[in-house]
């Protein structure tokens, strides 16, 4: 590997390339050698870069978002924007007809419910898999 080179690795990658190498240098008397030390460390690169981030759904609707006390703020107002704006949007004075007003409640109540479920989804993930990956 070239030591010019810009690429890190975290600290688990590199224990397994460590681990990695250690196996190859033991097999090494078997007729491996240097090629197979470069292998592993490019497939333990290649690993780690695709387990680097978060997938795109996750980092964009926490977006901001830094820590779990950041996101469940997101979600509780989710919450209750999904409990206040449809009946709010029901009653709202304003020249609607009772058929705009409970169109309007529906597709409210579909868009909020989808940003608490979401929200709820990305945080599982954000939980499950750690917060410095988003």
């Amino acid at each position: 590997m070239n030591e010019d080179s810009d690429v890190f690795l975290t600290d688990e990658a590199a224990r397994e390339v460590l681990a990695r190498a250690t196996v190859l240098d033991a097999a090494q008397e078997a007729g491996i050698g240097v090629d197979a030390l470069d292998r592993a460390v490019a497939e333990v690169i290649e690993r780690s870069r695709k387990q680097e981030r978060a997938p795109l759904w996750v980092r964009r609707k926490l977006f901001g978002v830094v820590d779990r006390a950041g996101a469940m703020v997101f979600y509780w107002l989710f919450v209750l924007m999904t409990m206040g704006i449809p009946p709010y949007l029901l009653v709202a004075p304003g020249r609607a007809t009772p058929g705009q007003r409970l169109l309007a409640a529906i597709v409210m109540g579909i868009i909020t419910t989808y940003m608490t479920w979401s929200t709820a989804r990305a945080i599982r993930w954000a939980d499950r898999h750690g917060w410095d990956k988003i």
